[in-house]
């Protein structure tokens, strides 16, 4: 069952045009002593669109910011921490070579596992490119082995893009399967309904 940083992450990647999955199973196998699990592993496609946001606008600047070409199927590995990180637990080789094989891009991914570990990004130019992405409450720190996006973003990425169609997120709020989200879309639309009465 994902916790609260997993829902917020999968449905921040939904909106923004990727098809995510929570709590990825990564099985034991020779290379893996341990099962274990990956908080959220996407995919998303160059040509994503969507007549209620799914437009080039509504797409978030400082996610999309971190590719090269977004004329790419992008993959993406998440590690969702709400609490105390420890760096040296994130982004496990093994555990990314397992996971970038799921993404299916090529039919043999070994020979990108050392770039993938050793890098935020890689690109495979006119193919392919695969990110890991650190989403919690910590500051920022320099990380050449992974990107980092706040907690706090997401969340309040999420409120601006129900505010931009308030309408349509209040009225098919049960469609989606998350009570956090349904709560989320209910809380900020009626907020800004009562600021709007306030204002008037």
């Amino acid at each position: 069952m994902p916790n609260y940083g997993e829902e917020l992450v999968y449905w921040y990647l939904r909106l923004n045009g990727f098809f995510p999955i929570i709590d990825f199973v990564v099985h034991r196998c020779p290379e893996i002593k341990y099962s274990t699990d990956i908080d959220v592993l996407a995919v998303r496609f160059p040509y994503v669109y969507e007549e209620i946001g799914g437009q080039p606008e509504d797409w978030d600047k400082t996610l999309f910011g971190l590719f090269d070409d977004l004329s790419l199927p992008i993959g993406l590995i998440a590690e969702v921490k709400t609490g105390k990180v420890n760096i040296k637990e994130l982004f496990k080789p093994k555990i990314v070579e397992y996971a970038t094989g799921r993404f299916g891009f090529v039919k043999v991914f070994k020979k990108y596992s050392k770039s993938i570990s050793e890098n935020a990004l890689i690109v495979e130019p006119e193919k392919f490119q695969v990110a890991k992405i650190l989403f919690s409450y910590r500051d920022n720190e320099r990380n050449d082995q992974f990107f980092q996006i706040p907690l706090s973003h997401v969340q309040t990425f999420l409120q601006n893009r129900i505010l931009e169609y308030p309408k349509e997120k209040f009225q098919d709020r049960m469609f989606f399967d998350s009570i956090y989200i349904q709560s989320l879309i209910d809380a900020t639309v009626r907020d800004r309904e009562m600021n709007l009465h306030d204002a008037a």
